[in-house]
């Protein structure tokens, strides 16, 4: 096997997500309180906050952030972008039958590295898988209120900025207060890689805004108790105590030291 296409290090980070507002993340289906939308919920009632919907928002910070870092992003639109990425069908489409022609591993890894943006590579696209994941949400149970509240909202005619008449309904929500505990794992990570993640981080550490009606208030989470991990699969130590022990070592500059050379590679004075 080549050896680039080798696990070599996987580095996982840990920390709570802490809603400090009500928040909504729907079912796609009626509540169980007869109300218009429902939100997801484990069979226990449990709220649940899935990973999915955090590997979307850690991507739309990621691809907001990469062009201040001297990173490209084709925001999976070559033509709005201007960036080539083998993630926009029509250009793929381009390309493939010169990928197709690669016979050696070593080369079709180059190829993509090539014709695929950094948010990609990291990401994943149709022709490569995702070196970054993401748990579900993990409920600190002591922080739920086991309550979910109702609120009401009315549809806004655009054009006569006035309430549209039947158009109300109501949504469940989770009450403020409530934490998940949550992971998120890399593949071999690159600085570029390094670089995206730790950046995202001090957006989330600020304070964001998940799931439903952010506009109206819902949603602010901030991420806190935040600690970084990292087993090396090429030193004997640690590869023995993670495969032994299930034991990684803590690095908790990692991140850090990759944004610090990605930014250090574009010239300038940082901190």
């Amino acid at each position: 096997m080549n050896n680039r296409n080798m696990l070599q290090k996987r580095v996982k980070i840990s920390g709570k997500l802490t809603f400090e507002t009500a928040f909504h993340i729907g079912s796609g289906k009626e509540g169980e309180l007869a109300t218009n939308m429902g939100i997801l919920k484990e069979p226990d009632g449990r709220p649940i906050l899935p990973g999915s919907s955090l590997k979307g928002s850690f991507r739309s910070f990621t691809e907001r952030m990469a062009g201040h870092l001297g990173l490209t992003c084709c925001l999976l639109d070559s033509k709005l972008s201007g960036i080539n990425c083998v993630s926009y069908e029509e250009y793929r489409k381009q390309v493939n039958e010169e990928f197709q022609k690669l016979k050696n591993e070593s080369d079709k890894l180059d190829w993509l590295s090539k014709h695929t943006c950094d948010v990609c590579n990291l990401f994943g696209s149709p022709m490569q898988a995702s070196r970054i994941y993401f748990s579900d949400g993990y409920l600190d149970i002591d922080t739920w209120a086991r309550a979910v509240q109702i609120r009401d909202g009315v549809c806004i005619d655009r054009d006569s900025e006035t309430a549209r008449h039947g158009a109300k309904y109501d949504f469940e929500v989770v009450p403020g207060g409530a934490s998940f505990f949550i992971t998120i794992d890399i593949e071999n990570p690159t600085d570029k890689d390094l670089a995206m993640v730790e950046s995202t981080f001090i957006e989330w550490e600020s304070g964001f805004r998940l799931g439903g009606f952010t506009s109206r208030g819902l949603g602010r989470v901030r991420l806190v108790d935040r600690e970084v991990y990292q087993v090396d699969y090429t030193n004997a130590d640690q590869l023995r105590s993670y495969l032994l022990k299930r034991e990684m070592s803590a690095v908790g500059d990692l991140l850090k030291g990759g944004l610090q050379r990605v930014l250090d590679a574009q010239g300038g004075t940082h901190a």
